[in-house]
């Protein structure tokens, strides 16, 4: 069958063909797109956020520590234990970093910063950068732990244990030791009084003495050593020990010499002669005895080391084993005041870990 095809030359309306409008809607649909990424650019912090169901968790932060501790009388003693270990740990944190805004932490008038009170936020910070001159590269960890804390009224009043070190610049020595904070906390979740409870471990080391088998000599005993401990700092000993080795001459501490003994080889040498002769004894190891055992001894003139005394032990047979490895020692190099040799009281402590 044939067909025929019959075209129009003069179509209606209604037959003429329409105008493509599919970029019309593109460029819309794009342009939303710019004005939403604009949007979330400029105005929303985490734009990931937006699209996630998840929940956010918020931190505690300096600019809204308040909420930390308030209302703490609906807490159990869990409960508001996690939050002092949160509220204490940003507190240093902000420290180490150099951050020290007291607004954030303390009220208009803080009862007791330190042994200071009544102070304002100024006067704080002012304490608090006086007290950072005398403690060079300070470094404060504090022992979790350790935290104990008392409820009184709608006020917490913990208590925990540090360990700090810092370089102290007008006495040009090294200092660490164990102290004890006690930081009383009111209800808007600010610190009203924050001072040291007690200080214990104080050891001073003379700065250009650094010899340690983990950080550093230590050339001072805390206050807990009996007295007869500390005379091999200040002068020779009437005890007839090691009457062999003992020499004649006034007896120098590290402080009255104006170069300190010194291991041949410097301190990485010492390590490795510790490392190599120290034995772990076994009665230590089986009853997980760890610590610092510190040696006091005489540095003679000619470097070698006499008058053995354990200054501070930790018992189990690590006293005995730092002793016997130090009488093993090669002669050292002596100290040195007004140009000569001299004899010179010295204090290592050796870790056994």
């Amino acid at each position: 069958m044939d067909q025929n095809f019959y075209t129009n030359p003069n179509p209606g309306p209604e037959n003429r063909p329409k105008a493509d409008r599919s970029l019309l809607y593109m460029g819309i649909v794009l342009g939303l797109v710019i004005l939403i990424l604009g949007y979330l650019t400029l105005f929303v912090d985490d734009a990931a956020s937006v699209f996630s169901s998840k929940e956010e968790v918020k931190l505690v932060t300096i600019e809204n520590n308040s909420d930390v501790l308030n209302e703490n009388s609906t807490m159990n003693d869990e409960e508001v234990k996690k939050s002092l270990i949160k509220f204490i740990e940003v507190f240093y944190i902000d420290q180490k970093k150099g951050y020290f805004d007291p607004p954030s932490y303390f009220p208009p008038i803080t009862r007791t910063y330190y042994n200071y009170h009544n102070l304002t936020h100024q006067r704080i910070k002012e304490i608090h950068w006086k007290r950072m001159e005398e403690r060079k590269n300070f470094d404060l960890n504090w022992i979790v732990s350790t935290l104990n804390f008392d409820r009184t009224g709608n006020e917490l009043i913990a208590s925990y244990w540090t360990s700090v070190s810092y370089f102290q610049p007008s006495r040009n020595q090294d200092v660490t030791a164990d102290i004890q904070y006690e930081m009383t906390i009111d209800g808007e979740g600010k610190i009203s009084s924050l001072r040291e409870l007690e200080i214990k471990n104080l050891v001073e080391t003379a700065h250009n003495s650094s010899m340690d088998t983990s950080r550093s000599v230590e050339t001072a005993i805390g206050p807990d050593v009996k007295s007869s401990e500390k005379e091999i700092l200040s002068g020779p000993s009437s005890e007839p020990i090691n009457e062999g080795s003992r020499y004649e001459g006034k007896l120098y501490d590290l402080g009255n010499v104006e170069l300190a003994p010194e291991y041949q080889g410097g301190q990485k040498a010492l390590l490795k002669f510790l490392a190599s002769k120290l034995k772990y004894p076994v009665r230590a190891r089986e009853n997980k005895v760890q610590g610092k055992v510190y040696i006091g001894f005489i540095v003679e003139k000619n470097g070698s080391l006499s008058d053995f005394k354990v200054v501070r032990g930790i018992g189990a047979g690590c006293d005995e084993e730092a002793i016997r490895v130090l009488k093993l020692s090669p002669i050292w190099k002596p100290g040195y005041a007004n140009g000569k040799p001299v004899r010179t009281s010295y204090t290592l402590p050796i870790a056994f870990q």
